[in-house]
């Protein structure tokens, strides 16, 4: 998907969902110096967060389904990053744990995407770094909060003039007795793009 880089959003939750778009496609693509892809990192991230996982419960912490969750750990395994051993707690389970290589490589992976977001933010003041932590810990803490995402039939339903309300820039004293239409809601451009944006964050 390509992302206008130029395009100057109309909100301000806007400006948030387009800023999350360009940082997603940057940060998921494979980085100079990376010898795994993005997904192998989430994986190896959850296992030295939480240690030794059941198939099942690191789906969970993924979020993603079993058969997906398998295939990532079977690439790993194929390159001694992971091995499985029996579950003490059951016969017929068995655990994912990093190895010593997966360890190693996960710290190498971690250090790098460090040093990227360091460069990124070159010329901030500790104030800046300190109050963007903070403010993203707290998103991060209301994503993780929500029980569900709007689904695309809930979205069918509302239709866009029922949801653009609560997303429009609030109109200046002198607009609102003039316009009470926003012309960056009725332009088809603007709502095509904030449409796609949408649908990339889903």
């Amino acid at each position: 998907m390509q992302v206008n880089d130029a395009y100057v959003p109309q909100t301000p939750i806007e400006g948030v969902m387009h800023a999350f778009t360009r940082i997603g496609r940057r940060l998921k693509a494979k980085q100079p110096g990376d010898t795994l892809d993005h997904s192998a990192h989430v994986v190896l991230f959850a296992l030295r967060c939480n240690g030794a996982l059941r198939l099942s419960d690191l789906a969970a912490r993924l979020e993603l389904d079993a058969s997906t969750t398998s295939r990532h750990v079977r690439s790993l395994e194929q390159l001694g990053m992971v091995r499985r051993s029996p579950d003490p707690a059951d016969g017929r389970a068995f655990r994912v744990e990093l190895t010593e290589q997966g360890v190693e490589q996960w710290e190498a992976g971690a250090r790098h995407r460090m040093e990227l977001l360091s460069a990124a933010m070159e010329g901030w003041s500790e104030e800046d770094v300190q109050t963007f932590e903070r403010l993203m810990t707290r998103f991060a803490d209301g994503v993780a909060a929500l029980t569900e995402a709007p689904s695309s039939a809930a979205w069918a339903d509302k239709g866009w003039a029922a949801v653009a309300p609560r997303l429009r820039r609030p109109a200046a004293p002198e607009e609102r007795s003039t316009d009470q239409t926003s012309t960056a809601d009725g332009d088809p451009a603007n709502r095509e793009h904030t449409d796609n944006n949408l649908e990339s964050t889903r």
